[in-house]
Formats: C-alpha cells, structure tokens, sequence
C-alpha cells in the first residue's frame, strides 16, 4: 500500500458571522480518508474547534507604516507582511504554508466557506502527472438552491476562451479567464517553483484587477508561471461549492446575475467539449 500524501490545510477566518460554514468545511475535511489532513486556521476571533490542529490569532492591527506606503501607492509589489489592515489576513496564509513546505505535500489555502471534498485533490494530483509543468489545475465555485446551480464568477465579461483548449491524455482542459476561486490547491513542486520567482509570503500583483483579498489565490495563477486550466471533462469533479450561496439568492448588496446562470455554463461546457472532437 502506498504511504498517505500529506495536506496541510490553511483557512483564513474573520468574525463569527461564517463560524458555520467553517464548521462544516472542517467536517469535510476531516473526512478525508487518502490524506493525512493538518488543519490551520488563521483568525482575528478564538476559535474553539477541535478539528483546528492550529490557530493562529491576529486580534489587533498594527499602525499604519512608512514601510508600507509604497504598496500603498502600488510602487512596488511586495507587501511589507504587516496587518495594518484585516484585508491582509488572508496573506498570513501564505507564510503558514512556507513555514511547513517541508512537511507536506500538498497545500490549500481557502477563505472559510468553500466546501473542499477528497475529490478535489484526487483529480489535482491526477492532472499533475498529465500537464505540462507549466499549466496548474483549478476549480470553478458554484452556489446552489432550489432553482438550480449559479457560477458567481461567470459575469461581466469574464467568459471562457474558447481557443484555449488543450487535451492530455484523454482530458480536454480549457481557461477560464475569471482566475478568482478564493482557494488554491499547490503541490510542493509548484510551490517551489514559486519560491524562485518571488518571495510566497509577501508578493502581490499591483497590476491585475482583483482585490487585496483575492490576490491571494489570483496571484498563483497570474503571476507565478503557470497557466489556470479547468478539466472540461471532468467538470463536475471540478467545481466548489460556495456555502453562503449569497450570489444566487441575491443577499445582501450582491446580486444575482442572469449570465451566472447553470444553463449558460452547460452551453459553454457542449461547445468547449465540442470542439475538441
């Protein structure tokens, strides 16, 4: 029998108002039976769970700085690693995961409410052995209800290129060109070759149009080397579940729109799987 991989798990955590969509990524995630799964958990708030192998709390901010004015004015792209705003919380998982890259395998960093399954990693570690070492594979977020699926990221102009199609193996991938997924799954190949273009725990693009708390995870798959590609074949496999399902029910001030609908995804997948005939 072939020796466990193992995942460490970093989730970035604020205020209580996700405690249960935390709750229940940790139970998923527990669940994982071909891992050995560490559990780390960053948070301005205690947390008591005991399927956290770690907590690491950021209760206060820290003064803003004369070391950090020049992210500030985008002038340079490497953040200064100070929490002078909790709109960087999300960029101390990126050292909890350097702090422990000899220790594990593979790593996923996930804001609190995105339902991570044991397939997800399954079919990454899959496609690893098929693309190229330059493509990195990824997943689509999906929101549900009673009406059906809803693609929040699948608005605006962010669309699929259609002329991105590669096929390994028998697997047709293609690119998404909305990169955002508020998660990323690496191995600790990739992560290294990572760490020979910039420093993990602090770069951020000043240039692309995500937002500090995105840039986290958009930043792997803009400007690291690699190539997003999603496995059209495997679409199914390749979604995530957003828990909150805000976007599909309109909540708050976001709202629901028709372009994210499951019929024009569906439309989209036939004619990517189309053209790869």
């Amino acid at each position: 029998m072939s020796k466990k991989k193992n995942l460490l798990v970093v989730i970035v955590n604020y205020g209580y108002d996700q405690i249960s969509y935390l709750n229940e990524m940790i139970v998923a995630l527990r669940g994982f039976k071909k891992y050995n799964v560490k559990i780390v958990v960053n948070s301005n708030i205690p947390l008591d769970n005991p399927g956290i192998d770690k907590l690491n709390l950021f209760e206060k901010l820290e003064v803003f700085g004369f070391q950090d004015i020049f992210f500030k004015l985008k002038i340079t792209k490497k953040w200064s690693g100070r929490l002078y705003d909790f709109n960087f919380l999300p960029m101390t998982c990126r050292k909890s995961i350097m702090d422990e890259i000899d220790e594990h395998d593979y790593f996923i960093y996930s804001e609190n409410d995105h339902l991570w399954l044991e397939h997800h990693v399954d079919k990454f570690i899959e496609y690893e052995k098929i693309l190229p070492e330059n493509r990195i594979a990824g997943l689509i977020q999906y929101e549900f209800n009673e009406s059906g699926r809803y693609y929040p990221g699948y608005h605006s102009y962010f669309d699929w290129d259609y002329n991105s199609l590669e096929i390994y193996g028998d697997k047709v991938f293609a690119h998404f060109n909305n990169v955002h997924q508020a998660c990323f799954l690496i191995s600790k190949k990739q992560l290294k070759k990572i760490c020979l273009i910039h420093d993990f725990t602090n770069f951020m693009s000043i240039k692309n149009k995500y937002s500090i708390k995105c840039k986290v995870n958009t930043d792997i798959y803009e400007d690291c080397g690699f190539k997003k590609l999603i496995c059209v074949s495997d679409f199914e496999e390749n979604i995530i579940h957003h828990l909150p399902n805000l976007y599909i029910d309109g909540s708050g001030s976001r709202k629901n729109l028709k372009s994210s609908s499951e019929q024009r995804m569906k439309s989209a997948i036939q004619k990517i799987l189309s053209g790869a005939l």
